[in-house]
């Protein structure tokens, strides 16, 4: 609690200061937040961290896509080209579902109706890679939750290592299936003239959670699919300032070996900043 009341202190004192004030973050003093007419310097043990205030107005009237933060005295430009949310939609490519009927087959290919995928970066880290930052890379740890809607009003249910078609009544509507995995994509950036962006590079998956579901009455089903537990794709994006295109491929099974069926998940959308 005492750490939460000391953020949001410091907050108040960044976004509503007119006058100097500082706070001590260490007995010694060594460390220190200030606020002075809209200025926020961060002082962590002889190193000074300056924010808003004159550098945002400077920054504004370059008409730059760069951020700054002031390092030594110094305004260093960082490039983030991972949005905390990114929407967009999920299908399954390169099926292989050889040793089932046809009707199970269109089941397993799922529709591309309301298939809906939404990741979210809760933390990114920008590493330039030379001193004009035109070249970087960026690591980024959140989420990835997808959502794979059937073709016609089924579910599935997988026992003695063979899937099924559950048939569903008719008053039942959006049949699915979603999963959620943390999501840590890696990429290598592109800077161009500093607001036109391509990134490129891999992302690994790790399954998190798996739940068949309809509606009307909203109900979760407890029947699990032997989806494969790690993913390692890779991903890419193109943008121009705070809006990209994204594109995740993910080149491992969906589902695991020994289902004797493969398919591999894709993801496209926009990445959004607020």
């Amino acid at each position: 609690m005492k750490k939460i009341f000391t953020t949001l202190l410091l907050i108040a004192l960044a976004t509503t200061a007119v006058a100097q004030q500082t706070i001590s973050l260490d007995k010694s003093g060594q460390s220190s937040v200030t606020a002075d007419n809209g200025d926020l310097t961060i002082n962590l043990a002889g190193m000074n961290f300056r924010l808003g205030g004159r550098d945002s107005v400077a920054t504004q009237s370059s008409k730059s896509s760069k951020a700054y933060f002031r390092f030594g005295g110094v305004n260093i430009p960082s490039y983030n080209h991972l949005a905390l949310l990114e929407i967009g939609t999920n299908f399954v490519v390169n099926t292989d579902f050889t040793g089932y009927d046809t009707a199970m087959q269109e089941v397993l290919g799922f529709s591309n109706h309301k298939a809906v995928c939404v990741n979210i970066n809760l933390m990114t880290m920008n590493v330039p890679l030379n001193p004009k930052r035109t070249l970087g890379f960026t690591l980024g740890f959140g989420f990835a939750m997808e959502n794979y809607t059937f073709n016609k009003n089924v579910s599935l249910s997988y026992d003695q290592g063979r899937f099924n078609i559950i048939n569903l009544d008719e008053g039942i509507k959006k049949s699915k299936l979603a999963v959620s995995y943390i999501h840590m994509p890696m990429l290598f950036d592109w800077n161009i003239r500093q607001r036109f962006f391509i990134s490129a590079g891999a992302s690994l998956d790790i399954l998190m959670n798996s739940q068949l579901s309809y509606k009307k009455p909203k109900t979760q089903i407890d029947r699990a699919l032997p989806l494969n537990p790690i993913q390692v794709g890779v991903t890419a994006r193109i943008g121009w300032r705070r809006i990209y295109a994204f594109v995740n491929y993910s080149v491992l099974n969906m589902y695991k070996q020994s289902t004797d069926i493969s398919a591999n998940r894709i993801s496209a959308g926009m990445g959004l900043w607020f």
